[in-house]
This record gives structure tokens, sequence and C-alpha cells, in this order.
């Protein structure tokens, strides 16, 4: 004879079983997550973010605060430029911003094709592939608040990192492990060594290892920055379709850089660090290393860009000629990015220096005094 337990008897065996299977399968998500260094989560995260086909919808928090504005008649000069990097078409006049983008990313036949959309606000899509892009508005909207911060939107900046080096500046941990977007995640802590950087909270998907949420924060612990997906698909689930626009009625902006004439070729130093700028940096944080230095002339005169990074966090050095209006002092941040001015002087008059990048202020007034043209 077989004895049948009672249904309450049998409902505790099902769920102790559940139990059971679930401690069982947390353990082996933690200990295949344990197999990997923290270093070997960023170089996977990487990889994903060049490799994986995924469709997701982001939300993109900025805390903006804004110290000092002051900048007279050359807002469009030194503040046009560098509020472009205000990131995605954020406002950069509120204490925070809240918004909202969907990402499809696939290779398609060797090539890296995007598509990143505007939730809220006007009807906005970048359009990428390979080292083309593509600006999709309304009719009279403006592409300048819009153009600036394609190189330095929340997705684009997250994942275009070189990670050989950190641990001189930055301590890699694990955190724990989490679940976002109803995915699990490994989560990572990246702590600097100094006060000159940021600190980094990230979470990354434990199949793939795509980031699916990152936080920068300052020296206090205070969030600058909130990346995270609220949706994900990977893989065979990303359509070729999606990767078209779908803003009816839009303009196509093609931004591609235009070919440029022998005089301007002429004009522009070549992208390599060292003599190519008539200006230097007295003083860098530790691990900050050159990146590029150019001069463009533009319709105002030569403006000098030096870039610099640390191969996880990096900033700009902008030298130009000081504008016939004058110039004020501006020192602000929106999310984690840092915009602060400096007049420096030199033997051919004075000149309007702006420091642009992910470094906190006291690190870029620093810089910002540094500057000095070469001997």
């Amino acid at each position: 004879m077989i004895l049948r337990p009672p249904a309450q008897c049998a409902r505790r065996m099902v769920a102790a079983a559940l139990v059971v299977a679930t401690a069982t399968g947390l353990a082996v998500g933690a200990a295949e997550s344990s197999r990997k260094t923290p270093e070997q989560w960023l170089e996977a995260m990487d990889a994903a973010f060049r490799d994986l086909d995924y469709d997701g919808v982001f939300s993109y928090y900025t805390a903006n605060r804004a110290q000092q504005a002051a900048l007279a008649t050359s807002e469009r000069s030194a503040s046009g430029r560098a509020l472009g990097f205000s990131g995605f078409g954020v406002g950069n006049r509120t204490a925070a911003q809240l918004a909202t983008f969907r990402v499809v990313h696939k290779v398609v036949d060797g090539v890296n094709r995007e598509r990143v959309v505007h939730l809220n606000g006007p009807p906005r899509e970048i359009l990428r592939t390979g080292e083309q892009v593509t600006c999709v508005l309304l009719p009279g909207d403006s592409l300048l608040d819009f153009e600036g911060a394609l190189a330095s939107g929340p997705y684009a900046r997250v994942f275009n990192r070189q990670f050989e080096d950190m641990s001189e500046n930055y301590d890699v941990a694990f955190d724990g492990r989490g679940r976002i977007a109803a995915r699990p995640a490994v989560r990572l802590s990246v702590t600097p060594k100094d006060h000159d950087r940021l600190g980094y909270r990230l979470a990354l998907d434990e199949d793939t290892g795509l980031l699916l949420s990152s936080e920068l924060h300052d020296s206090e612990g205070a969030n600058l920055e909130i990346f995270q997906f609220t949706s994900l698909r990977v893989g065979d689930d990303v359509a070729l379709a999606d990767l078209e626009p779908a803003t009816s009625g839009a303009v196509l902006h093609h931004l591609s850089p235009p070919e440029k004439t022998p005089k301007q070729a002429a004009a522009d130093a070549v992208d390599a660090p060292g003599e190519a700028s008539h200006w230097r940096v007295r003083w860098v944080p530790s691990g900050f290393r050159m990146t590029s230095a150019r001069g463009t002339v533009q319709a105002e005169g030569t403006v000098s860009t030096l870039v610099f990074s640390d191969g996880l966090a990096a900033f700009s050095v902008f030298i130009e000629d000081l504008p016939r209006g004058g110039a004020g002092s501006v020192v602000s941040r929106r999310g984690a990015t840092v915009v602060l001015t400096h007049l420096a002087s030199s033997g051919g008059g004075e000149h309007l220096v702006t420091v642009v990048g992910e470094v906190p202020v006291a690190t870029a007034r620093r810089v910002a005094a540094g500057v000095s043209p070469r001997p």
C-alpha cells in the first residue's frame, strides 16, 4: 500500500523542494561568476558592448549641480561646445534630470549598427553604422543642442573604456549579486585610490557580461549619474528591422566627418600626444596620459584640444583666444561631467581654457590652472 501525504503536507514538500532548487541555482550561479576575476568581468563587459546583439530600454538620471554661472558673451564659444557634454539632450538648467531611452545594437555583416531612441521629450534618434552617425530630428528641432552629446552620451560613455593598468588607480572588487531587468547580475565596485577620480558601482549580466546598471559617484558616495536597464532582449530576439528609424516626418542630419581641404589638413595637428600642440598642461592626476592633441582653425581663431585618459575616466582641455566680448568664470557639474573655464595669459595675449570631463571640480580647477604655452 502506498501512503500519500495530506495535501497541506504535499504543498510544504513542494515548497521545500523549490527552496532547495532555488538555493542550488544561486549557488551554481555564484560559483560560475566567481571563476572570473573582476578585471575579467570588465573585459567581458567591453566585449559584450561590441559583439552582442541587444535591444533594451534604459533610464538615465543625472544630478546637475550648477555651482557658478557667468559667461558673458563667450557663451557660444566655451559653453556652446562644453554644454554639449550634458548627455543626450538632457537639460542643463535644473537640479536633476531623468530620461528614458531605447537602444538597439546589432552586428550586421561584421559592422556594428546601433539605434538610440529618446523616449521622453521631442522625438529624436541616433543611428550609427560603423563610424558614421546620423541624427533623426523633427523639423525645427535644434541640432546644436543635440549634436554635442553624441560622442559622450550615457550609453556610449559607459562602454568605451580601456581597462589596461586600471589597478594602478582603482580598486576593482566584487560587490555581491543582484537582479536587474529580470536578469541575474554580478555587482562590481570600482573605487579610486585618490580624490582626483570618480567611483563606479556596476552590475553586469551573468550570462553575457553586458552592463545592466552603472552608478557614478563622488568621493562622498553621492550619485552623479545612474544608468539602468528596465527591459532587455539579447541574441536572436533582436530584429534587424528595429535598427530603422521610426520618427515620421523627420529630418536626417549626417554627422560623419567631412573630407578636409588641403588647407584644413595642414592646419590640423596630427592626433597624437606630445608636440602636436603649442600648449602644455603642467599637472594631471597620476595615471592620466594624453591620448590626442590637435589644433583646429575656426572663424574666431585656432582652438587647441588636448585629451587625457586614465583608461576609465577622461577629460578634454580646450584653449582658444579670449572672445572679444570677454569671458566670465564657469564652474558646473552635469551628472558626472564637470565644465570649468579659466583665463590664461601668454606672450600672445589672454586665452580661455575650458576643462570638460569626468573628474571632480577640484581636479579640473588644478588642471586648468596648469595650462601654459610651450617654451
